[in-house]
């Protein structure tokens, strides 16, 4: 797929079409060369070249430009040969759960058939978890719609692309998700009657210096297309001015960050429009 991210141990093939085949130089018209650990490649003439991060187009453009320095107009191709860098952790409810080593593009439909697909006591979520540039992202699938949809369309399986270092949950049926401003966000089980403000605890509590506690965000399917999100005010329920909601399973509770309503917004806008190709997601 275009949009891989090459990684340590990717095997990389740079062809330089404008240098003729067998022609003696500097550097020869096709040469492979490895991923360090450390993210980069070393080539003849350019030495070390940073490509961990960074797509195949991507890396033409880097590799054209630096070897304008001494080729005129340099057409150059990058091909992978081998796929190493991508190891993807699968936990929760499935059959083989364990750290997986990808051989090129995988979707995460493609992983959790590798986990040997899910238990019977998953639920109809599916988490995943990935190092943004701002921290950790969460985001959440509907585990029943993402089986449903094996032939969805190409620009949808594509927003499913796993990357290198994500960790896959799927949580036991029974179980509520909180995410955002906690102390411990994840997957808790519903194991007893819980009120928003018990669930808020059980995720180790609101982090009170980054949430904005009075638009707490609750997402609850209603039938198998609807969901609804209600916010709540915290400080309010607190004060005994408003009732302590009950926690469903399967409900998804989002505390933002004080300051940033973008982040409640793209996960309701999301998490709706992704149920219109069959998947929670954001």
């Amino acid at each position: 797929m275009s949009d891989y991210r090459l990684g340590a141990e990717d095997l990389l093939q740079i062809t330089l079409f404008n240098v003729p085949e067998g022609e003696s130089g500097a550097t020869p018209r096709v040469t492979e060369t490895r991923v360090s650990q450390q993210g980069v490649i070393t080539l003849p003439l350019l030495g070390d070249v940073p490509a961990a991060g960074r797509t195949t187009a991507e890396m033409e453009q880097v590799l054209k430009e630096r070897y304008a320095a001494y080729l005129r107009n340099p057409l150059v191709g990058v091909s992978i040969k081998e796929y190493r860098s991508q190891r993807v952790s699968v936990i929760g409810a499935v059959r083989n759960p364990g750290v997986f080593q990808l051989t090129g593009p995988k979707t995460l439909i493609d992983l959790l058939a590798m986990a040997g697909g899910v238990s019977d006591h998953a639920g109809r979520q599916v988490h995943l978890y990935r190092q943004g540039p701002n921290g950790r992202e969460s985001q959440i699938f509907d585990l029943y719609a993402l089986l449903r949809r094996p032939d969805a369309d190409p620009a949808e399986i594509a927003k499913l692309v796993v990357q290198a270092g994500d960790v896959i949950n799927v949580p036991e049926a029974g179980m509520f998700f909180v995410d955002g401003a906690v102390k411990k966000p994840g997957s808790f089980p519903l194991n007893r009657p819980y009120t928003l403000s018990q669930a808020l605890s059980a995720a180790g509590g609101v982090d009170f210096e980054l949430a904005k506690t009075s638009e707490i965000t609750v997402i609850r399917r209603q039938g198998v297309n609807d969901i609804a999100s209600v916010s709540y005010n915290l400080d309010a329920i607190k004060a005994g001015n408003a009732p302590d909601p009950s926690i469903e399973a399967e409900d998804v509770i989002v505390v933002p960050v004080s300051g940033a309503k973008y982040f409640v917004r793209r996960f309701v806008g999301s998490l709706i429009s992704g149920f219109s190709v069959g998947s929670l997601v954001y």
